[in-house]
């Protein structure tokens, strides 16, 4: 049984330049896609190297262990996977390709079992299929990690670089930073301002950080709280805080909600304000 899987091996091997190709003409028009079959000529043959790679992968899986197999595999997958994201193909895409790659697979262990000289019985493809699907399986579970992973870091980048943008510190001179805020302000993003803009200003080495509320037209108790935990915060850090442009509704509101500015530093005029503490720094 051994020799015969060796002998579908060899065989596989040996053909996986023609099984790519038999793969790559069911490719369809996809625009920006990897797989699609106007991809330009250097995508086209990355693709087709990569595959006639799988195609030898899981042949390997005949006369393999199961963690040799593995690990080859799982080599593979995380740069083919990380292509793939990296591009406009979907996953889709992918498990359509894998389920095409798959058919081709028993077409060509079909073609051999047609053409050798070997007598072969039920008990071997059997026994191939329990080598074979469990490693076409693993491509799909490994390539998938690998894909989503690029993803999820992807995602998360951006989502970090939305939160710096929605509380941008902007340095005004090297000891000087302002920190505009603008719309509403809700506890989640309160939560992201403060996280955010303790980092920047660490990060830009500000000992003086300007809050702008002039953008802001409501300040509820949750709210106030994470400014006030802010400001305290950067107290420690060694940044004083300096809130400017408070809206009368938005004092208004504070003082019915009981919420007490009393003990922090405010201006009224940004402009006046940041000429005032410049002129300060350059004296």
């Amino acid at each position: 049984m051994e020799t015969k899987a060796k002998a579908l091996c060899d065989y596989l091997v040996e053909n996986s330049e023609r099984f790519t190709e038999d793969w790559f003409s069911y490719q369809k028009v996809r625009k920006g896609s990897d797989y699609s079959a106007d991809a330009p000529s250097h995508i086209q043959q990355k693709i087709k190297t990569q595959n006639t790679k799988y195609v030898e992968l899981v042949a390997a899986a005949l006369v393999r262990t199961e963690d040799d197999m593995k690990e080859r595999i799982r080599e593979w997958t995380a740069q083919t996977g990380t292509d793939r994201a990296e591009s406009n193909t979907t996953l889709n895409e992918v498990a359509w390709n894998m389920s095409m790659f798959r058919r081709v697979y028993w077409n060509f262990i079909e073609q051999f079992t047609n053409e050798t000289t070997l007598d072969i019985k039920a008990s071997d493809v059997f026994y191939w299929e329990k080598k074979l699907n469990p490693a076409l399986d693993y491509v799909l579970e490994s390539f998938i990690e690998a894909f989503m992973e690029v993803l999820m870091n992807r995602l998360h980048a951006q989502s970090m670089l939305i939160r710096e943008l929605s509380a941008p510190v902007i340095t005004l001179t090297n000891r000087i930073g302002l920190l505009p805020l603008i719309g509403d302000i809700d506890t989640a993003r309160a939560v992201s301002i403060l996280e955010s803009t303790v980092q920047q200003s660490l990060h830009n080495q500000i000992s003086t950080l300007i809050l702008d509320f002039s953008g802001v037209f409501i300040v509820d108790t949750m709210v106030a709280q994470q400014i006030f935990q802010l400001i305290e915060t950067l107290k420690l850090v060694g940044v004083e805080c300096i809130l400017c442009g408070i809206r009368p509704e938005v004092a208004q509101t504070s003082i019915q909600l009981g919420i007490d500015f009393s003990d922090i530093r405010t201006e009224s005029s940004l402009k006046k304000l940041v000429q005032r503490l410049a002129i300060q720094e350059f004296q």
